[in-house]
């Protein structure tokens, strides 16, 4: 018997160990594909997530610009409303003091 015989060739020493591991493996690689689906899943479900929240704070931040601008329009209204009646009372006044100082100041025609 010589050495060579007793010793298995590397290759043959390969494919004994991937007969022995071999549902070893293939259950490795399957965890490693199902792990990476898993983190891709999770992956996108977290950017719909983050995309979904910005959605809301727009839709949030729209609904606290409308009342902001809700209010603004009222206070311009009180405000317009509240000028216009002043403008009205001085047109009043003006007229009135119109109506007493111009007969004062106007000449009398001359009769001859």
């Amino acid at each position: 018997m010589n050495n060579s015989a007793k010793q298995p060739n590397p290759a043959m020493k390969f494919e004994s160990y991937v007969i022995r591991y071999k549902e070893l493996i293939i259950t490795t690689i399957i965890c490693l594909f199902l792990t990476g689906i898993y983190d891709s899943i999770n992956n996108q479900t977290a950017e719909i997530k983050k995309w979904y929240e910005l959605m809301i704070n727009i839709r949030a931040e729209q609904k606290i610009q409308g009342i902001d601008l809700e209010s603004l329009k009222e206070s311009l209204d009180e405000h317009q409303r509240h000028a216009t009646y002043r403008l009205d009372e001085y047109d009043g006044r003006i007229r009135a003091l119109e109506i007493e100082i111009i007969p004062k100041h106007q000449t009398k025609p001359n009769t001859q």
